[in-house]
């Protein structure tokens, strides 16, 4: 299939890339569609995500020779991500096509020259924008709805990309755990010695001062996570327009922060996995909000993403983690959480791999890979 490509300049071919996965994915079970406003605030710079305050994008739609959208992709440049890195990475995302080599040829190739005409040598992707954002393609757990904020795509994605020049940089993985095959009654032991032992003192984040708890949140985030790969520092108002978004999703006991002597030294977030509900609501904000809050719609969610868990460096290895895995497993199962994935975990982290699969019988269930070509 010929495809010629366009750079999304108005309302409408915003509108046409937001659509695009809709009419992609219709007959699809386990796609999970976002809501459209909030795909919109995202993607376009005039919505004022505040993304768009250190980076650049532009979006491109493919169409058939009739004229129909047949792909789309975003071309990023991050300025903290290449300023905190020291080089000149740049990044494509929101990759959607149908499968035909020529269209992701096109796509990929496109997003490559506007790339390297602003002085980018690497291309890196998929990053939605970055890796606080959704990424990865993935690549093995095709059988299961994704959980809360990652990625899904058919199982064509990875092959084309790759037929187009690009090889892996890193897998990320997700993990399930599920109520009936746990084990952690060494954690919860060593939770109970940690509690007796130490001052530290365990609270939630607080949905009435969520604003001030967050920046609490992303002074640790930003200490713990900055030797990460891929880390990108974020911002104060990245950091709370991540916590407008997920409030909805947010139920403090899940949600556990560590104080040692008055000073938060560690924290755990997990969200109750809505998917369940976008999938119902078909990217309607309304549709949603009924189905996460207002009975008789309200549905009831058993799953839980744990997305974020960080420790202050000076307090690692003293049994912090255990005391908030252990704090956050009880009151799951309390609130009737039947399973949760813990995502995502870089393919070489094999501190916490261990942990997850040879103390909490936790197993891998979706793998997501992230490629990079030399521009």
């Amino acid at each position: 299939m010929s495809s010629g490509i366009e750079k999304v300049t108005s309302g409408r071919g915003f509108s046409e890339f937001i659509e695009l996965p809709f009419s992609l994915y219709r007959s699809d079970p386990h796609w999970v569609a976002p809501i459209r406003s909030m795909q919109r605030h995202m993607i376009d710079p005039s919505k004022g995500h505040p993304f768009h305050e250190h980076g650049e994008t532009a979006c491109f739609l493919a169409r058939s020779p009739s004229g129909s959208v047949v792909g789309r992709i975003c071309a990023i440049v991050n300025r903290a991500h290449n300023d905190f890195h020291h080089d000149k990475t740049g990044f494509f995302g929101f990759l959607e096509a149908v499968d035909d080599q020529g269209v992701f040829d096109s796509l990929l190739e496109t997003a490559s020259d506007w790339l390297r005409k602003r002085g980018m040598d690497t291309m890196r992707g998929p990053m939605n924008f970055s890796t606080n954002e959704e990424i990865g393609t993935l690549v093995d757990g095709f059988d299961r709805r994704p959980a809360l904020m990652m990625t899904y795509n058919p199982p064509y994605h990875g092959g084309r990309i790759e037929a187009a020049g690009f090889s892996k940089v890193k897998d990320v993985l997700a993990y399930l755990l599920e109520k009936d095959r746990i084990r952690w009654d060494r954690m919860r032991r060593l939770a109970s010695l940690v509690e007796r032992r130490t001052d530290a003192e365990v609270r939630t984040v607080r949905r009435k001062h969520l604003y001030e708890d967050v920046l609490t949140l992303m002074d640790i985030y930003n200490e713990c996570w900055s030797r990460n790969w891929g880390f990108v520092p974020m911002t104060d108002a990245e950091f709370r327009q991540m916590a407008k978004d997920l409030s909805l999703m947010l139920v403090e006991d899940l949600a556990p922060v560590v104080y040692e002597n008055g000073r938060a030294v560690a924290f755990a977030v997990g969200l109750l996995d809505a998917n369940a509900v976008f999938h119902a609501a078909r990217g309607s904000l309304l549709r949603t909000a009924l189905r996460l809050k207002v009975p008789p719609f309200k549905m009831k969610l058993d799953g839980v993403r744990v997305l974020l868990l960080a420790v202050r460096e000076k307090w690692r290895g003293c049994g912090l983690e255990s005391l908030i895995i252990s704090r956050m497993i009880e009151n799951g199962f309390r609130m009737g959480v039947t399973w949760s994935e813990l995502s995502w975990v870089l393919e070489d982290n094999y501190a916490l791999r261990t942990i997850l699969e040879e103390e909490m019988n936790t197993v891998v269930y979706k793998t997501y890979r992230i490629y990079d070509k030399n521009l």
